[in-house]
């Protein structure tokens, strides 16, 4: 079931700590407005992987992470699966949190800006939904997840690391996505995503899939946002192609990272 442990790291569990520094410095460059978030995707992911090279004294290689080239069909059986059951808690959380559909849809939709000019539009939706799900399931499941994972591994007790591993990266993954709601009952639905994507990279091994099952959330999150939230407001072709492309997109992101990795 556990396929991290096809191959265990040497990364040593306080490497996650230094993933969390990653997050935390590269928060700034968010803060400063929107046009600074795709760095700040880039800038985490690139961090995360740069204090691991610093600490272990090597480059993580595309074995490390679990980047491949493609999916199996049980990896193809487990996102989808996970996918079907997180949406299905966010919708159904989403109906006990109250509120139509169409009306939070048209305020993400004016508070995201894709009813303004075309440039900040497209920044926002590429750094939604492909930079966030490539960069974030390296930070999130690769740099804090594994290295977790992989020290209790190595003592035999994978079992443990796995749920350690999940439970640390799912409440980081959850922290940027409550910045505004705090605790309420949405919580529980990021949460149970990240524990979701977590899941998806212990069972498969594979950070790929942990990112194409992050796509194919953003792809719907950001498709009802277009579809009913639009109201008389013609959105851009553009912006349907990246969002309802996104998997593509993404798994080409997947791809982009992995050549420029070592293999071991």
């Amino acid at each position: 079931m556990n396929r991290l442990t096809a191959h265990v790291t040497t990364w040593r569990a306080w490497y996650a700590v230094l993933a969390m520094s990653a997050f935390v410095l590269s928060s700034f460059a968010a803060v400063a407005g929107a046009a600074f978030t795709p760095l700040s995707f880039l800038l985490f992911a690139a961090l995360s992987l740069l204090f691991i090279t610093v600490a272990s004294r090597r480059w993580p290689s595309r074995l490390d992470l679990g980047l491949r080239r493609g999916l199996t069909v049980r990896d193809i059986v487990v996102v989808l699966v996970v996918f079907a059951v997180t949406h299905l808690s966010f919708w159904l959380l989403g109906m006990v949190d109250g509120g139509a559909q169409g009306d939070q849809a048209a305020r993400l939709f004016t508070e995201t800006g894709l009813d303004g000019p075309l440039l900040p539009a497209v920044a926002v939706v590429v750094s939604s939904v492909v930079l966030a799900p490539v960069c974030e399931e390296i930070l999130y499941r690769g740099a804090m997840l594994r290295p977790l994972h992989d020290s209790l591994a190595r003592r035999g007790r994978a079992g443990l690391g796995a749920v350690i591993g999940i439970t640390v990266s799912t409440l980081f993954f959850a922290m940027p996505h409550l910045a505004e709601d705090t605790i309420n009952v949405m919580s529980i639905a990021y949460l149970l995503t990240g524990a979701g994507l977590g899941l998806v990279y212990v069972l498969t091994g594979s950070l790929t899939a942990a990112m194409l099952g992050h796509s194919l959330q953003s792809m719907v999150v950001f498709g009802q946002v277009l579809i009913f939230g639009r109201g008389d407001t013609d959105v851009h072709p553009l912006l349907w192609i990246l969002v309802f492309g996104c998997p593509i997109w993404v798994y080409l992101g997947s791809q982009l990272v992995r050549v420029m990795l070592p293999p071991r």
